[in-house]
């Protein structure tokens, strides 16, 4: 591995033709997509034989139990979502466990992740210096000054990693065009839920009913996600409260955790309206929340490859979503897609599936099929072993 010094050769040259490698994975704050995802690799990969480790804020372990799973090893390092004074700190104690490590990969994930990883990666001595992954989640999304410091960012982590991973097609094209090396697609999959054909769907959603103290023969309207700007719950409430006169008998459950702000102010709007809402908060059964809904809706102003919506394909459930990033890749003809930010054609697709249960019906079979395409986990480990050792053989 010419490039990354000759100290390294002879193991990078192993790995590169198949044997083992040794693998760190990095991530920022995450309660959701993010984590699940990194924690699926971990499991693969450590299930392949590989060395892995995760490295991330101590709350993420927490949440997703990297370290329940067999040869995967954690080490904690607070890396939130902003940039702060703590930075420095972080920076020194990275390249010190990267060193102890010996990693021949460095996969960060988000923006954040990646740059702090390829910092720090910059304070080890070239030749000793592992093979740089970066993973796009998201895309810039800010305005102003905060917009013009986040395209700075995605300049640098785009130009300094050996190897970018966009989460959707647009990523890899916004990648390159920021200067990415090399920039290829690799999928986010859902995790297999355990979802079973002899299920009684009718029970299970009498007794979600009962659980949230709602009146029997609710319409359940269920949406996953953190509540914050980018979900655009906003849009959400203003779209339902457009057709709830028209359908009574309809329930929006949001489940997610929350920002303060935005939370409060939509609590705020719930109640002056009056809307039938229910926030839910980090829930542990989003499965059984799909399988008990009949519409799932998402109103993102932008998403990869959706983990919700993935699972609420699997789950079998009529989907309406924005068409924003790798969501129309994704759905296809397999829901009802709407253009980002109009409160009224969201609400006209939302009342055309609660006016008519046999297009809900009609929906889901069409998602359920879809789902069956849908890449999963080992799928996108195995595709990204292949992009690690291709940058390894170089």
């Amino acid at each position: 591995m010419a490039r990354h010094g000759e100290a390294r050769a002879h193991s990078a040259a192993g790995a590169a033709d198949g044997g083992p490698l040794r693998i760190l994975l990095v991530l920022a704050t995450s309660t959701g997509g993010v984590g699940t995802h990194v924690a699926a690799l971990a499991r693969e990969y450590a299930a392949a034989g590989h060395a892995v480790g995760v490295i991330g804020p101590a709350a993420t372990e927490s949440h997703f139990g990297f370290t329940d799973h067999p040869g995967v090893r954690f080490a904690p390092l607070e890396l939130g979502t902003s940039v702060g004074p703590r930075d420095t700190a972080a920076l020194g104690r990275l390249s010190r466990l990267v060193t102890a490590f010996r990693a021949d990969i460095v996969h960060a994930h988000g923006f954040r992740a990646g740059l702090v990883t390829l910092a720090a990666l910059g304070r080890i001595r070239r030749r000793e210096r592992p093979v740089s992954v970066v993973t796009w989640h998201n895309q810039a999304a800010g305005t102003g000054a905060r917009g013009l410091a986040e395209k700075a960012v995605e300049r640098y982590v785009a130009r300094r990693a050996d190897l970018t991973v966009g989460a959707s097609e647009d990523l890899v094209l916004r990648a390159r065009a920021c200067g990415a090396q090399t920039a290829v697609f690799a999928p986010v999959a859902a995790p297999d839920a355990a979802f079973t054909e002899d299920v009684n769907i009718a029970l299970l959603r009498s007794q979600k009913i009962r659980e949230l103290g709602l009146p029997r023969g609710s319409v359940l309207v269920l949406a996953v996600g953190r509540i914050a700007p980018q979900k655009n719950y906003r849009l959400l409430l203003d779209a339902f409260s457009r057709i709830t006169a028209e359908h009574p008998e309809a329930h929006l459950l949001i489940a997610g955790s929350a920002d303060a702000h935005e939370l409060a102010a939509l609590e705020q709007t719930v109640a002056e309206q009056r809307l039938p809402v229910r926030f839910l908060g980090q829930r542990s059964d989003i499965a059984a929340l799909n399988q008990a809904a009949d519409v799932f809706v998402l109103t993102s102003g932008w998403e990869a490859r959706a983990l919700v919506v993935q699972e609420a394909m699997m789950a079998g459930r009529a989907i309406v979503a924005t068409a924003v990033g790798g969501v129309p890749g994704l759905l296809g003809d397999a829901g009802l897609l709407v253009p980002p930010g109009d409160p009224e054609a969201l609400a006209a697709a939302l009342g055309t599936l609660l006016a008519d249960p046999a297009e809900r019906s009609r929906l889901g079979r069409r998602a359920a099929l879809a789902a069956v395409d849908l890449p999963r986990e080992p799928e996108v480990a195995t595709t990204l072993l292949h992009h690690y050792r291709a940058v390894l053989g170089r």
